[in-house]
């Protein structure tokens, strides 16, 4: 195998809206393990603190999270917001209506994240309705036409900013984390899934190109430790 192997097109066992709810939840805990631990919630934070640490302080700053899974995230923001002293309202969807209903039981103490149940090729938002649109884990689960079609549509819910943290393929987390899955038991749905998410991942150069074939005028990719991307589109300038 190349040390940047072939995107793989192969579906992810979470996307079968059938699964089992028990390898459902294991999987999601999964999930919730490889950003706590490998790098993926601190992506986010730090992609996000330099728009909430500049945002208006007497207005809530809003955003919308595209495939919140179990809500980690969300959550993770709110502790942002509070550490800047800046009030977050955040709106996580999941198109499962399963997954939506484990992520609202997860934010079920918090006044300022709500759970919507919908589909993010068909969002129930007008245009400009949030400051921020993030998707974390969420991007590589589509082909490259249907990635660009996503973030021209991000593009369009944003104020300030879009912010996709996903995975870069490389072999090194590849081998990782198909040993990692299996040492964590965390059911056969992440052993499966986990792994394929890799090679489902992206280069910069993919990243990069969708963005622009989305419209997008001003982005960047960074890379994050270990093998993450984070891409930023200024929706500023779409304004």
């Amino acid at each position: 195998m190349a040390l940047v192997p072939r995107r793989a097109s192969a579906p992810e066992r979470m996307d079968d809206p059938h699964l089992a709810l028990d390898e459902l939840r294991a999987a999601l805990a999964g999930l919730t393990w490889t950003n706590r631990r490998l790098g993926g919630t601190r992506a986010l934070v730090t992609a996000l603190e330099p728009y909430v640490a500049a945002a208006p302080p007497d207005r809530p700053f809003e955003v919308l999270d595209v495939g919140t899974g179990a809500a980690d995230l969300p959550l993770e923001l709110l502790a942002l917001g509070r550490r800047l002293g800046r009030p977050l309202v955040i709106t996580a969807i999941d198109r499962n209506p399963y997954v939506a209903s484990i992520a609202a039981a997860a934010v079920a103490g918090s006044a300022t994240i709500r759970v919507v149940c919908a589909d993010a090729q068909r969002l129930p938002f007008g245009p400009r309705s949030f400051d921020v649109v993030t998707a974390s884990l969420f991007l590589h689960h589509f082909d490259e036409g249907a990635a660009t079609r996503l973030l021209a549509a991000f593009r369009g819910l944003a104020r300030r900013a879009v912010i996709i943290n996903d995975l870069r393929r490389h072999v090194v987390p590849w081998a990782f984390i198909a040993a990692a899955a299996r040492l964590l038991r965390r059911g056969a749905t992440y052993v499966h899934d986990a792994p394929l998410s890799v090679r489902r991942g992206f280069t910069p150069h993919e990243l990069e190109r969708a963005a622009r074939a989305a419209g997008a005028r001003a982005t960047r990719v960074r890379r994050r430790w270990p093998y993450r991307l984070v891409l930023e589109i200024d929706a500023t300038s779409d304004a």
